[in-house]
């Protein structure tokens, strides 16, 4: 009976590799589910989706991109994006911690640790940027709404793609351990 004890103990703690699994497997999920949801917001106007919303530049083009869709459609997917940031927030730095770590270099440690750190950057610029343009769907209109969320977006996909390039190039740390103990 003893041994039972142990085996219902809480919080069960996750090792590491699980809880990279279970990120991996949600980013995985919700990835699909922005897709899937978010398929209607894609035309021969705007084929890459709501990222052609999150770039426009000006109260002209957020218009024409909106009346080229159904708007509860659009305002569900900003709505599933709100659930997804924090999801792929905590994927992008778990990966990024694991990799930094499997490095010999000092420098390559700290590349993967400053877009560890970064991710949450892009994690603040995702939120204000469909804050601003849930403000844009509302009616408010303004200049610098659409420069600011044109210029998070910009900020947020720059540190995303370098943050993936960083994971892509280290793959091979997870056949070959490059760090010494």
């Amino acid at each position: 009976m003893s041994n039972l004890h142990g085996l219902f103990q809480y919080p069960i703690p996750m090792k590491l590799h699980q809880k990279w699994i279970v990120s991996f497997a949600l980013l995985l999920g919700f990835t699909y589910l922005m897709q899937w949801q978010g398929a209607a917001l894609k035309n021969s106007f705007t084929p890459m989706g709501i990222v052609h919303l999150e770039f426009a530049q000006t109260e002209e083009l957020f218009q024409k991109i909106v009346a080229s869709w159904d708007v509860q459609t659009l305002r569900w997917n900003i709505a599933i994006d709100f659930l997804y940031i924090p999801i792929y927030t905590y994927f992008f730095q778990l990966t990024l911690s694991i990799f930094a770590h499997r490095h010999r270099s000092k420098l390559v440690q700290q590349m993967g640790i400053l877009l560890k750190n970064a991710i949450l950057l892009a994690f603040f610029c995702d939120l204000a940027e469909n804050t601003g343009m849930i403000i844009s769907l509302m009616g408010f209109h303004a200049s610098i709404i659409y420069i600011l969320t044109f210029g998070l977006a910009g900020l947020k996909f720059a540190i995303l793609g370098f943050s993936l390039i960083y994971i892509l190039v280290s793959i091979p740390t997870l056949f070959f351990r490059t760090k010494q103990n």
